[in-house]
């Protein structure tokens, strides 16, 4: 029997996750993509957004998982079943795409770290070199904070964007180690760079190992704008479009090897004290990635 257990891809920031949904938003008879399901629950941890998180529905028994948290129901919307236009007989798999920083906040010493929760979902993870991951994060947060200047939103309103804490690759190494441990499962891991070089190589066997029948269309796509990757980072109403900031790349791209090149700028010197603490949670992910 196949496995048709929801793929989850594990990243960190600017690791080039958005992308890495176009392959599976090509095949939308066999897959239904799920773009960062976690991340309004971790905004409002951010936020101290009680409000938010005390309307989220605790689960209910017959759910596939019981256990009470505010993640737990956002985990079970992703296994719900779901079929191609209703019809029962063509299932479709559920393809999601988040950070793991915000699972690996809130699964800290509870169940959401058991065996059996994990074993409901076969895990991957993508990583990007910090020295081009973090600086486009800090790129991204700055024109980011440029936009909440320009439409005068409130210092309330806002929130830290960039810092050491927020970068993600130290948490997606823990949750990596965590899922390899707990599960024994073998682990599709890949690197942007490769991606990015030789997609179709990196892409079969990505494919291979989550029991997809890779097909030639998944390397292909047109450049448009995915409804789906709206971004809002403050409950105000009119917030400025980040769209472009976040996701213009992403939008324009056509294949893993169209991604455009971003613009240099000059960096403060801690940025590259954040690539620095970065690089050997990095390198020690690379030595599990898929070598092609």
């Amino acid at each position: 029997m196949t496995d048709q257990r929801p793929i989850i891809l594990w990243a960190h920031a600017r690791s080039l996750s958005t992308v890495f949904e176009r392959p599976f938003l090509q095949l939308r008879q066999e897959f239904h993509v799920i773009h960062e399901p976690f991340v309004p629950i971790g905004l409002a941890y951010q936020a101290n957004n009680f409000e938010f998180l005390d309307n989220i529905q605790p689960p209910k028994p017959t759910d596939p998982i019981t256990f009470a948290h505010h993640l737990t129901p956002t985990l079970n919307e992703i296994l719900k079943p779901r079929y191609y236009n209703g019809d029962e007989t063509k299932p479709l798999r559920a393809f999601v795409k988040d950070l793991a920083i915000t699972f690996y906040h809130a699964s800290q010493g509870n169940q959401l770290q058991s065996k059996e929760i994990l074993l409901k979902f076969k895990h991957t993870f993508l990583i990007r070199n910090p020295e081009k991951s973090v600086k486009s994060y800090y790129r991204a947060a700055n024109d980011t904070y440029k936009a909440w200047d320009e439409a005068d939103v409130p210092d309330s309103k806002r929130i830290e964007i960039f810092s050491a804490d927020h970068i993600g690759i130290k948490e997606l190494r823990a949750i990596y180690d965590l899922i390899k441990n707990v599960t024994e499962e073998e682990i599709a891991l890949v690197d942007a760079d490769d991606l990015v070089r030789e997609p179709e190589k990196v892409l079969r066997k990505y494919c291979e190992m989550v029991g997809v029948e890779f097909k030639k269309e998944m390397l292909a796509w047109k450049a448009e704008k995915i409804k789906r990757w709206d971004l809002k980072l403050t409950d105000m109403h009119h917030e400025p479009d980040l769209y472009n900031i976040w996701h213009r790349n992403a939008s324009q791209s056509t294949g893993f090897n169209s991604v455009s090149h971003e613009k240099e700028i000059e960096y403060p010197q801690y940025v590259y004290d954040i690539i620095a603490e970065n690089v050997p949670h990095y390198e020690y992910l690379r030595q599990h990635k898929i070598n092609v």
